[in-house]
């Protein structure tokens, strides 16, 4: 990324030298290959499948979403609602039950060219998570260092993430970040198999996530505060692009390491999470249903330590 200079994750500067810093590959050309699909995805850990989806439909999710944020008192009236500027003092709120109200997000997220796209990957009949996870993120630090497997592994491993821009996001809006190649990493393995909603029956003391000593026992699912050193010493680099537009996807097992750049910007950035699998295999119960449950008292797993 030629034009970039200074990127920033959490407040830490990140090292932007090639071995340490790129561009996501694209996969689109792969489409009509499933297993090609499947073999860089078992390689890289993602796949990144730019304008695959419907623009009209993103487009509308986007406004229908801006105007619910407008309601909550979390867009600047300055500025034309359709910029999406942020209210200040920014003061973020959960946003998920929103899609409840969004038919063309429902339809982006849960029909057509999303679905059809796992149909041909798992070459099976597909179920997604019944929570989205609404990322509307105003400016500020971006996301922590994590793996989705320590919020959702009650169910088959095989689960697959898409992350789904609703608007253009250029890297001073504050993009995802992808660490290729770290959902094989042996010295990360005792991390995967964290549940944070887990506790220890005979350490009543003590958080099950307990991680190596190099990243330390954070015990809430995030691997590091500190994105830029993950990168020397995981010897991996962070991957992201330069500008994603609607209509991409970004795929990635529950073993990639991800997260995001800051938002040093004045606007909201709008994107979201879904989850898909195999409709035969077995689904974390906190994520189904017509009230999933998330996290929580109601969630909680005790285990020997």
């Amino acid at each position: 990324m030629p034009s970039l200079t200074r990127l920033t994750s959490l407040g830490d500067e990140l090292d932007l030298a090639q071995s340490r810093f790129g561009s996501l590959i694209p996969s689109d050309d792969l489409l009509d290959d499933p297993l090609a699909l499947r073999r860089r995805l078992d390689e890289d850990g993602y796949l990144y499948i730019p304008g695959y989806l419907d623009t009209d439909l993103v487009h509308q999710a986007r406004n229908v979403l801006l105007a619910q944020l407008d309601e909550l008192g979390m867009i600047d009236r300055a500025y034309p609602i359709a910029d999406g500027v942020a209210q200040q003092p920014w003061q973020g709120q959960p946003c998920h039950h929103l899609i409840e109200e969004n038919a063309p997000l429902q339809e982006l997220l849960h029909q057509g060219r999303m679905i059809e796209f796992y149909e041909r990957l798992f070459d099976f009949q597909v179920r997604y998570f019944d929570f989205t996870w609404m990322r509307v993120m105003g400016p500020g630090h971006g996301t922590a260092p994590h793996v989705d497997s320590v919020y959702m592994n009650r169910g088959t491993n095989h689960l697959l993430t898409s992350w789904t821009p609703l608007m253009e996001i250029t890297t001073d809006i504050g993009g995802l970040t992808i660490m290729p190649g770290s959902h094989r990493l042996d010295r990360l393995k005792k991390y995967y198999e964290g549940d944070v909603d887990s506790y220890c029956t005979n350490k009543p003391n003590r958080a099950p996530l307990d991680v190596h000593e190099w990243i330390g026992p954070l015990g809430d699912g995030k691997l590091t505060q500190h994105p830029a050193q993950l990168q020397s010493k995981l010897d991996l680099p962070w991957l992201t692009a330069e500008r994603y537009r609607p209509g991409d996807v970004l795929v990635f097992s529950i073993y990639t390491i991800h997260g995001s750049l800051d938002n040093r910007s004045n606007r909201i950035r709008l994107s979201t999470d879904t989850r898909y699998q195999r409709a035969d295999e077995p689904a974390d119960e906190r994520w189904i249903g017509d009230e999933p449950i998330g996290h929580g008292r109601s969630a909680r797993k005790g285990m020997i330590c």
